[in-house]
């Protein structure tokens, strides 16, 4: 998807205006329950499985259609945030339009929990954090903690929730492993860097990282990359061609049925979770697809 936009001078003066009409305080406004606002999907689900009934979770990017990194808030988006006890972030520019509707409402103590620096990543690193097998592990561990410390009386409920949240992610870590016996370090090339970090908790090895750099950032790649990678697929020097179907493009169509053609297999993937699926069956859904590769190679 396309990198980052800056807010428009209309829709930041909305969001300052609307925040500067909320009363500050020095805490977040509390109800009875937890606010907390997730500008992505699979983090808000990690959320309400933690918070059961004593929380309430808003995820701004509710919808596959919706592209996180150009993403302008509405009004709404920074009212629900004035009014946050938490504040989900994936940080590494990916979401950075929300570090501006927090900072104009920087005294009313919400506190942001940013997914890349948690994993210890910088700006300029890979920011699809949630494809590595272990990320969503450690947010869970995190939010157990922000949240036991807001509501002390409900911390054994949140840490059992948490438990449980974790067990139901348990396979992805194993499938990956059991992936990266088979893969034996093969390279493997891709139209996006969206599935990256899954590959490279797999074992495998991305050969064409500036032809997918091009297509994320929305440009067209040069001639030697096209060339490079066509020579690839042709002489079937990776193991398989992932393609992110939520962006396509004449290079990517043309590689696909070039793939196709010399019979690569193709790994679908997409970067935002699919509508009313949960992340565990979106990500082994994708693990899965490798898994088969792998077993029907070796068959």
């Amino acid at each position: 998807m396309k990198q980052s936009r800056f807010f428009t001078v209309i829709g930041l003066l909305a969001v300052i205006l609307t925040l500067a009409g909320c009363a500050k305080t020095t805490q977040p406004r509390h109800t009875s329950k937890i606010q907390v606002v997730a500008t992505l999907g699979f983090y808000g689900e990690a959320a309400k499985a933690i918070l059961g009934d004593r929380g309430q979770v808003t995820t701004v990017i509710n919808s596959p259609s919706i592209d996180a990194e150009s993403y302008q808030p509405d009004i709404s988006t920074a009212k629900k945030v004035a009014k946050a006890n938490v504040v989900i972030e994936n940080g590494l520019g990916y979401d950075s339009w929300m570090d501006k509707v927090v900072a104009a409402n920087q005294d009313s103590g919400t506190k942001t929990l940013n997914i890349g620096q948690l994993m210890g990543k910088k700006t300029g690193d890979n920011p699809h954090l949630w494809t590595d097998p272990q990320t969503m592990r450690l947010v869970t561990r995190q939010l157990v903690k922000q949240f036991s410390k807001l509501d002390p009386q409900h911390a054994k409920a949140f840490q059992q929730r948490g438990r449980t949240y974790e067990k139901q992610l348990a396979v992805l870590p194993q499938v990956a492993q059991e992936i990266a016996h088979r893969s034996k370090g093969r390279q493997v090339a891709v139209s996006e860097p969206v599935f990256d970090l899954a590959l490279k908790a797999m074992g495998y090895q991305v050969s064409d990282n500036h032809f997918a750099q091009a297509i994320e950032e929305d440009s067209d790649p040069t001639p030697a990359d096209i060339t490079q990678l066509q020579k690839q697929i042709k002489q079937r020097d990776i193991a398989f061609f992932v393609e992110n179907t939520q962006n396509s493009s004449k290079n990517v169509t043309a590689m696909v049925k070039l793939a196709q053609k010399h019979h690569i297999p193709v790994v679908k993937v997409t970067e935002t979770m699919p509508t009313k699926q949960t992340y565990r069956a979106w990500m082994l859904q994708q693990y899965r697809q490798v898994q088969r590769i792998q077993e029907e190679s070796h068959s």
